[in-house]
């Protein structure tokens, strides 16, 4: 997400209603080729035609259940946090078309994804037992990319992370990923674990409140010396 190309810079707002297509749209294009997708849909063309349509489910939950971000006027970038508690329930999932993932993609197109992501969650459970915001999904326009856009995203719900004490979660399954979210003061907890048989491997994330701060607090005194 980060890397050569002009640095771009714009309002970071909440997305609306009127904006959930075009929000799948950019999802499922940046999302074209990742791994989980990839092992979960695995022929090119179909994930092309239905990825949108996943995509289209998961910013209503996220618009439901939590908070989405994207650019002011015309959106090119779309971050997804879920807040402590997010409220994960029956009503939430149906309203968004959720519950009809595996009617979508088809039952065994599911039953991969759930194989990876539902290692995931254990792991997540596992290693964050505290209230936190966790990224569901942060997804840029592959044509800007590496231009500073995911981290500017980011931001608003990271600078509410620290300024009410919480930790920031997410997972990735795209190892060039990794340096991105470091960069933004996430620690690596899970590195490259493959999720059951899957041959999917994932990485995961915790950023401790302040972190910005704090990394910022240690280029300054290096930088002094």
């Amino acid at each position: 997400m980060r890397g050569k190309g002009a640095a771009v810079s714009g309002e970071i707002v909440r997305l609306t209603e009127a904006q959930i297509s075009a929000a799948a749209g950019i999802l499922a294009r940046a999302f074209q080729n990742d791994p989980l997708m990839v092992y979960a849909i695995p022929d090119a063309s179909q994930r092309q035609r239905l990825l949108p349509e996943v995509y289209l489910r998961m910013v209503r939950f996220g618009l439901l259940a939590g908070e989405v971000f994207t650019t002011a006027h015309t959106p090119s970038g779309i971050a997804l946090w879920l807040p402590p508690n997010a409220p994960w329930t029956r009503e939430n999932i149906h309203a968004s078309g959720m519950d009809a993932l595996a009617a979508l993609i088809g039952d065994e197109g599911y039953r991969r994804y759930r194989e990876v992501v539902g290692r995931e969650w254990q792991a997540r459970e596992r290693d964050m037992p505290d209230p936190c915001w966790y990224l569901l999904l942060l997804g840029v326009e592959p044509d800007h990319q590496r231009r500073g856009l995911g981290g500017q995203l980011m931001h608003p719900v990271m600078e509410r992370a620290d300024a009410g004490g919480l930790a920031c979660y997410l997972e990735t399954e795209n190892q060039r990923n990794v340096a991105f979210y470091q960069s933004q003061g996430f620690e690596l907890i899970v590195d490259g674990e493959e999720a059951g048989t899957s041959g999917v491997r994932f990485w995961t994330f915790r950023r401790q409140p302040g972190a910005s701060r704090i990394k910022r607090g240690l280029r300054t005194r290096q930088g002094g010396k």
